[in-house]
């Protein structure tokens, strides 16, 4: 029973490891339908603190960047609710197989304020938050950090996390190098590209 048991095991170990390295393979890509030239990425959820909420907002616009058929989405159930290190992103693209490996970060924070002791007045509220995207491409072989921050004061009836998160994104989108329509490589499909991703490090 031991015996079966160690084969049944290595034998699974065998699949995966050949998994994992099909993983970019454009022969793997064509047969679940993609093309040669579509990246594989591993998007992992974002690591937040403060507001699920804008965590969530975060993790949309993340996903509706990675999709078909420039970019194939790797499972991360593995990594639900581990926390991950931008550190970490290297290791993780060689153990999934992945060309681009995510990781959104998200903290927010409010505070409320009133005006004056006596004021009847809507309180005052302020907002600091800042979205950090770490990303790693196995061609450029480093981590890189593109930032957004919010810092500001409202009424607390204007407050709006969509309006912030959507301030915050747009910050990030200035240095942040993917697209639904890929900027950093051409945009073909099959045969020949470049890849052109602005060079980057972690900021921190």
């Amino acid at each position: 029973m031991k015996k079966i048991l160690t084969f049944l095991m290595a034998f699974l170990m065998i699949l995966s490891l050949g998994w994992l390295a099909e993983a970019a393979d454009p022969a793997m890509n064509r047969k679940l339908g993609y093309f040669d030239n579509t990246r594989t990425v591993l998007l992992l959820p974002a690591r937040y603190s403060g507001s699920e909420y804008a965590a969530s907002i975060l993790n949309r616009e993340m996903k509706d960047i990675f999709k078909y058929p420039y970019y194939r989405t790797l499972d991360t159930s593995d990594y639900a609710g581990m926390a991950v290190s931008p550190s970490s992103l290297p290791e993780i693209a060689e153990k999934t197989g992945a060309d681009i490996v995510i990781l959104p970060t998200l903290q927010w924070r409010q505070w409320v304020f009133h005006r004056y002791f006596f004021d009847d007045g809507d309180a005052i509220v302020e907002t600091r938050a800042i979205v950090d995207i770490y990303s790693y491409k196995k061609t450029e072989g480093i981590v890189r950090q593109d930032r957004g921050t919010y810092f500001d004061t409202e009424d607390e009836g204007f407050v709006r996390t969509v309006y912030i998160m959507d301030d915050l994104m747009k910050k990030v989108y200035k240095t942040f190098p993917y697209r639904r329509v890929p900027t950093d490589v051409s945009k073909s499909l099959t045969g020949e590209t470049s890849d052109n991703t602005p060079k980057a490090v972690m900021k921190n």
